[in-house]
């Protein structure tokens, strides 16, 4: 793990801009809340008894109990709790009540609170994954053994394990974030060597990404997670969302194409997927990101890549296909997992194996996968 770099202005310039924390990357720079203000007490008591809600069926009628309450005076990061427990009740109440209606007391602070934040109105991977953790011991960093959920529909070991698991993958992969970034930077003014070894210094962060995300076999039982977790984050199609503009709302629901990490390696190191589905749907996911990720990965695309420069040495090129081969490694990881997390299950309850997100996560995942290969074979 990178303990400490000096990083140019310009380095520190993009992160700040982009609010990408140095230290924590797309995760936020202070733990997230575990409590809104005084006058909110009703979303944080109804958060805490949410699982056990949901299993004696009284959290419909808990919901219809609420008032609707203001949202104009919040904080961001009150705003960033809200819009966790307001998305987790959102879809809780959809697939409790069967009705495709978001009753007003959700809907309402919900969409004003997304249009603040210029984010949409359904549950994503950074409500999921980077606000939904707390440090079991404050005083200690963020692990996988030191972090709990904020939020649990279920509330099964599964359920926790899944969500810290992913929340621990963001923040491995979080140092590698101003290396790539202070690489481009020394590349961009010939400063190859220099840059190669930021790089190197890269390749045992992917090392550990790679175990971080084959951690999720230990505590995440397939069947619990198909069968009784991923449908409270599965796509809204046509749900009526009680007094606002509008009332009838389609959106893709939690997909880890959503997280920024993976994408911002793809764009960092100049990966071009074409005009084709997959990428259309990775630029669809970035509509799901935080409104600053996004805009950061639109330019790193765009703007800020190793795509030219690294046509320029030989040294620095090789040393890219070797992050490349990471993103290859990973990939074929993240698709046995599909196998086992969803497809199997699947087969076994005769469901469908569309992702949360609205694709063929299979289809999908082979896709970027051959053509991160591609990508390799031919720089």
């Amino acid at each position: 793990m990178v303990r400490y770099m000096n990083y140019s202005q310009n380095t520190h310039s993009i992160l700040e801009k982009y609010e990408v924390d140095l230290h924590n990357g797309f995760l936020p720079k202070e733990n997230p809340l575990d409590a809104l203000p005084p006058g909110y007490e009703v979303w944080d008591n109804l958060n805490k008894q949410l699982s056990k809600a949901i299993k004696d069926k009284s959290f419909c009628q808990q919901v219809a109990e609420l008032p609707i309450l203001e949202v104009g005076k919040l904080s961001k990061p009150e705003m960033d709790r809200a819009m966790l427990l307001l998305a987790g009740f959102a879809h809780a109440y959809v697939k409790e009540s069967e009705h495709n209606t978001i009753p007003a007391q959700i809907s309402i602070p919900w969409v004003t609170i997304a249009e603040r934040l210029n984010r949409l109105p359904i549950i994503t991977h950074s409500n999921l994954s980077l606000q939904n953790w707390r440090l079991k011991d404050k005083n200690q960093p963020i692990s996988l053994d030191n972090l709990t959920t904020q939020i649990s529909f279920t509330g099964t070991p599964t359920e926790t394990w899944f969500f810290n698991a992913t929340t621990n993958i963001e923040k491995i992969g979080a140092s590698a974030i101003p290396l790539l970034l202070e690489s481009i930077h020394l590349a961009n003014n010939g400063k190859y060597e220099q840059a190669i070894k930021l790089l190197a210094k890269v390749l045992p962060i992917c090392k550990d990404l790679l175990a971080a995300l084959r951690k999720m076999y230990e505590g995440c039982d397939p069947t619990i997670f198909f069968n009784e977790l991923r449908p409270f984050f599965d796509s809204f199609v046509n749900v009526r969302y009680a007094g606002t503009t509008p009332e009838i709302r389609s959106y893709a629901g939690g997909s880890a194409a959503q997280s920024s990490l993976l994408q911002f390696f793809d764009m960092a190191l100049g990966i071009d997927y074409g005009n084709n589905p997959s990428r259309a749907f990775l630029v669809e996911m970035r509509n799901f990101m935080p409104y600053p990720h996004r805009t950061f990965l639109n330019f790193i695309e765009h703007e800020y890549n190793f795509k030219a420069v690294k046509k320029k040495n030989e040294a620095l090129n090789n040393k890219c296909k070797e992050i490349v081969q990471f993103l290859i490694d990973f990939r074929n990881e993240h698709l046995k997992m599909v196998s086992q997390y969803i497809v199997r299950p699947a087969r076994k309850t005769q469901s469908a194996t569309t992702g949360t997100g609205g694709t063929s996560p299979l289809v999908f995942l082979k896709d970027v996968r051959n053509r991160n290969v591609a990508h390799k074979d031919k720089i």
